[in-house]
């Protein structure tokens, strides 16, 4: 069964994000989910090479505006096909700037929809959909159809 990786560039600098991104990092914990937060004193290329250095033959997906999107479902479906995968998936939340086009053109991008927002909101709603994709996958209450 693959791994889930979660990237972020920096601290999260709101407590408010901080609380939810430790929430659900710790629930999506016992499920094959890492968070993992990199230094914000990595400049744009440095965050991407470090990543891409830890990634080795799995797989690593960009979050990204103009990446896929798709309903809850389709995430779920995303979350099962990931957590069956043989490789490890790496998913990066994109640092303040967002990806240069010549980055975005050589990885897969989805995209938590077409509004902007912070790193640190996307990541949490990155999270929350994980973990909502996960308890759709064992049948619980949390998400109402």
């Amino acid at each position: 069964m693959g791994r889930i990786f979660v990237h972020t560039h920096g601290k999260t600098r709101e407590k408010g994000y901080s609380h939810l991104i430790q929430k659900y990092s710790e629930r999506l914990g016992g499920r094959g989910v890492s968070l993992v937060a990199h230094s914000d004193k990595l400049d744009h290329d440095e965050y991407l090479e470090k990543i891409k250095g830890m990634v080795g033959g799995s797989t690593l997906i960009l979050l990204d505006e103009n990446g896929e999107a798709g309903t809850t479902e389709w995430m779920v479906d995303n979350w099962k096909r990931w957590k069956l995968s043989s490789k490890s998936i790496h998913l990066a939340v994109g640092p303040v700037d967002g990806y240069c086009e010549d980055i975005s053109s050589k990885f897969p991008l989805i995209s938590l929809g077409p509004l902007t927002m912070t790193y640190e909101m996307a990541a949490v709603v990155l999270l929350e959909q994980l973990y909502r994709a996960s308890e759709i996958e064992r049948g619980s209450p949390y998400h109402r159809s």
